[in-house]
């Protein structure tokens, strides 16, 4: 199931922002993508990533299926798509990325635009959780979650938009969480993160909207990707120490992710194909037609489409008292 928030159209100056209208999303089955663009998606080596890179292939998009470390930690899961991919007669080619490394990220931009001419789309879903008590957290450790959720994002962000400018024409996804819009207990550094990259994405909407280019972002609940059920997703904080000061809190976070994990195993957890079928609908939508929050899932959502909307509204109101409604 999937919740829209629209954002509301703005004038500043000579500027009309638009960045909602209630459009039909696309139903499966149908032709996609006659145009064959071209479409850069981050983290493919699993989960959403993974599904998403196969998917849009399928529905006849050039892919750039990015990971980082392509010849040594994810080098199975690289030839696993590649031999996907040619077992497909698929559009998509497997290159490095790493995005919390700049040089990794230009060159991964010049080498689309030199072998397909144009970026039409960037899915940005790569990522990584934390959970454990605050105070455990170093400083450091905060920082390595903000380059991965937030910097790493604005890296490839800003690799593609002279691209995009220039085109007239473009797509940022942003893969956030309903936990970056109500903080869940024990995850604050990963929901910070989510929150962070959500207010540079709507940023971006208002921005690029005059220049043809749209911003959205897609907050999924809990979903069963491997990542998450696996365990791998989440790191925890090195000072095991001062957690035990808590005394029988030292030990809730890790339980509450067990539970949740637990949960997302179970027979009537999302399929996170939900999620990938949500982002492919949102990038068929036509241009300036998008809606800028999208949720999807049942697990975890609860409160979060009702926020999104009341939200609308008072943005609409600040925007209003400041003159720009």
């Amino acid at each position: 199931m999937e919740s829209h928030a629209y954002c509301p159209r703005l004038t500043v100056g000579a500027l009309n922002y638009s960045n909602s209208l209630t459009s039909v999303i696309s139903k499966k089955g149908q032709t996609w993508n006659t145009n064959n663009e071209t479409v850069l998606i981050t983290g493919t080596s699993s989960g959403f990533g993974r599904r998403t890179a196969q998917t849009l292939a399928e529905r006849g998009y050039h892919v750039f299926a990015s990971m980082r470390a392509i010849e040594g930690k994810n080098a199975d899961a690289a030839r696993t798509m590649r031999e996907w991919a040619g077992a497909q007669d698929a559009s998509l080619e497997v290159l490095e990325l790493d995005i919390t490394d700049q040089q990794t990220v230009d060159d991964a931009v010049a080498h689309i635009l030199e072998s397909a001419g144009r970026i039409d789309v960037v899915v940005n879903n790569a990522a990584s959780g934390t959970i454990g008590l605050i105070e455990t957290f170093s400083v450091e450790e905060v920082r390595e979650s903000f380059e991965t959720l937030v910097l790493g994002p604005l890296r490839v962000d800003k690799a593609v938009l002279p691209t995009m400018r220039k085109q007239g024409s473009g797509l940022l996804v942003h893969l956030s969480s309903t936990a970056g819009r109500i903080p869940a207990p024990f995850l604050s550094p990963y929901s910070a993160g989510k929150a962070a990259l959500e207010v540079f994405a709507e940023g971006l909407s208002f921005e690029l909207a005059p220049l043809g280019v749209d911003s959205i972002i897609v907050q999924p609940g809990g979903f069963p990707t491997e990542g998450v059920v696996g365990g791998s997703f989440m790191t925890t904080p090195a000072d095991q120490q001062l957690a035990a000061e808590y005394g029988e809190l030292a030990t809730k976070p890790q339980e509450m992710f067990e539970g949740i994990a637990d949960l997302l195993d179970g027979a009537d957890a999302s399929d996170p194909q939900d999620v990938v079928d949500a982002i492919a609908d949102l990038i068929e939508l036509p241009a300036g037609r998008r809606p800028l929050r999208t949720v999807v899932g049942t697990m975890g959502t609860a409160g979060v489409r009702e926020l999104n909307e009341a939200y609308e509204r008072g943005r609409e109101q600040m925007m209003a008292s400041m003159g720009m409604g």
